[in-house]
């Protein structure tokens, strides 16, 4: 069964990250950003970073963030994909008219 991950976010903001499992080889995962309803729109940036954030005082603040090639404004679902490793992603609103978005992350399982 493949990692799979779904939040609805209904304010603006920069929201927690979500990790992933970067030792999966090989490494795929996508992430789908939809606007809810479908016909709304919104500014969204979703970002990754390489750190894992695991030692017992990083935070999100400790992460050097990436922007993906999701940084911009939509108006339907827009997927990500990630074919190299990476640890963890996150999401920011901008701005939402009169919308809510959902994140979606799926990661496959090693075929070791």
């Amino acid at each position: 069964m493949p990692y799979y991950r779904t939040q609805t976010y209904t304010t603006t903001g920069t929201f927690g990250s979500w990790n992933l499992d970067n030792s999966i080889v090989p490494f795929n995962a996508s992430v789908a950003i939809t606007p809810i309803p479908a016909s709304s729109t919104g500014t969204v940036t979703l970002q990754y970073t390489l750190n894992p954030l695991n030692g017992p005082l990083d935070t999100d603040a400790s992460a050097n963030w990436i922007n993906s090639s999701l940084n911009t404004s939509i108006g339907t679902t827009t997927v990500v994909s990630f074919s190299n490793p990476i640890s963890r992603i996150r999401l920011i609103i901008g701005t939402a008219v009169a919308t809510s978005f959902v994140m979606e992350m799926n990661q496959g399982l090693s075929t070791n």
